[in-house]
C-alpha cells in the first residue's frame, strides 16, 4: 500500500515539533477526503483504521466513540507507540496495580487465539491525560491503558513491535468479553466516520 509522495522514511514529523511539520494534517486530509478509496478496518472499540505502509508501522485511526461495544475496555499491546492526534481530542488513561482501586477481571492470553483465555481479578487505578490537536505521547507496549475521543477525532501512530508471551485486556467484573479482532469496515461506517473527521480536522486547520 502506497500514498502519493510518502514512504516510512517520509514519517519524521514523528521526530519533530509539531509546529515544524503539518505534514501528518495533510496526510489525514488527503486520506479522508478519498476515504471510500482505501481498506478500513473496524474494531469494537469504535476504531477505524487503515495502515499507511506495509510493514505495519504507521497508522491512521479515526475514531467513533458510539461504535464502541460498552466501555473502552483497559488493555496492552505488541508493540511500543507514539500517537499524534491530529485532530479533536483524546483522553488516555494508564493504569497501575492498586490495592485501593477499582477491581477489574483480568484477561490474558496468547496472539493469535483469544478463546483460550486465562482469568483472575486485579484492583486498578488510572491517571489521566487530556490530548488536544497537535499533542502526541508515547506508550510502552506492556502499560495498561484505554483511551476515550471526541467523535471524529484523527491520530496517526507510529508503532514499534515486539513479541510479548500474552496480551492483557482488565473488564468491569460484569462486562462481556469484545474480541480485539478488527473486520472490514462497511462503506456505511466509511463515509459517517470520515464525514465526522473531516470536520474535526478542518475546525483544527
Amino acid at each position: 500500500m502506497t500514498f502519493p509522495g510518502w514512504s516510512p522514511s517520509a514519517f519524521h514529523f514523528f521526530d519533530e515539533p509539531w509546529a515544524d511539520d503539518d505534514r501528518a494534517w495533510s496526510l489525514a486530509r488527503t486520506i479522508l477526503e478519498q476515504g471510500a478509496d482505501h481498506p478500513w478496518t473496524m474494531q469494537g472499540i469504535g476504531l477505524m483504521a487503515l495502515r499507511l505502509d506495509d510493514q505495519r508501522i504507521h497508522r491512521l485511526h479515526v475514531w467513533d466513540p458510539e461504535r464502541s461495544v460498552g466501555e473502552p475496555p483497559i488493555h496492552d499491546h505488541p508493540y511500543d507507540f507514539t500517537s499524534i492526534v491530529v485532530a479533536g481530542t483524546l483522553t488516555n488513561t494508564r493504569y497501575t496495580e492498586d490495592s485501593t482501586g477499582d477491581t477489574y477481571r483480568r484477561e490474558r492470553y496468547s496472539l493469535p487465539v483469544e478463546s483460550t483465555r486465562r482469568t483472575d481479578h486485579v484492583n486498578l487505578v488510572g491517571t489521566s491525560t487530556v490530548h488536544g490537536a497537535g499533542a502526541r505521547y508515547h506508550q510502552l507496549a506492556h502499560e495498561l491503558h484505554d483511551s476515550r475521543q471526541v467523535a471524529g477525532t484523527v491520530t496517526i501512530i507510529r508503532c514499534v513491535w515486539h513479541d510479548p508471551a500474552e496480551l492483557t485486556v482488565c473488564l468491569r467484573p460484569e462486562a462481556p468479553w469484545v474480541s480485539g479482532q478488527s473486520r472490514p469496515a462497511t462503506a456505511s461506517e466509511v463515509e459517517r466516520i470520515t464525514a465526522q473527521a473531516l470536520d474535526q480536522l478542518l475546525a483544527s486547520a
